[in-house]
């Protein structure tokens, strides 16, 4: 009998070390590869004219926005209505020449539409940053 309580014991021991062995060594190593995946929020196709004396001119711009945090991700619908007005305010006074010049430059263009945002973010309130704004299209007619 003594044997039994010894060996059932032995089993309950190895079950509760293999699980605390698991949740401590293996739960990291997942959260790390979770944090490291970038999260991308693509936002919906902006057009917008641009002036031209000739013709109607038009940009066409896709973007993803880009976390690592998915709490970010899942705030970031809220804000959509603000970041596409910042793109309204942004390029509302380009012409069409200088959008062209500005999209040579596709970088800088990604950093100026990150501060914007990330400003606009903050004057409304919100507690989170988006790491990136990368153009994911663009098309200027």
């Amino acid at each position: 009998m003594k044997v039994l309580v010894l060996v059932i014991a032995a089993v309950l021991l190895l079950a509760v070390g293999g699980g605390a062995a698991y949740f401590w060594l293996g739960t990291p190593d997942n959260e790390v590869t979770e944090q490291q995946k970038p999260l991308f929020y693509p936002m919906e196709r902006f057009v917008i004219s641009v002036d031209n004396a000739q013709h109607s001119r038009y940009l066409v711009l896709e973007l993803t926005l880009v976390s690592h945090d998915s709490q970010v991700m899942a705030q970031l619908p809220d804000a959509s209505p603000l970041l596409r007005n910042t793109l309204v305010e942004h390029f509302s006074n380009t012409s069409h020449a200088d959008a062209k010049n500005a999209f040579k430059d596709i970088q800088q263009v990604q950093t100026v539409l990150l501060d914007k945002f990330n400003q606009t973010l903050r004057q409304n309130k919100f507690s989170y940053q988006i790491e990136q704004a990368l153009v994911t299209n663009v098309f200027i007619q």
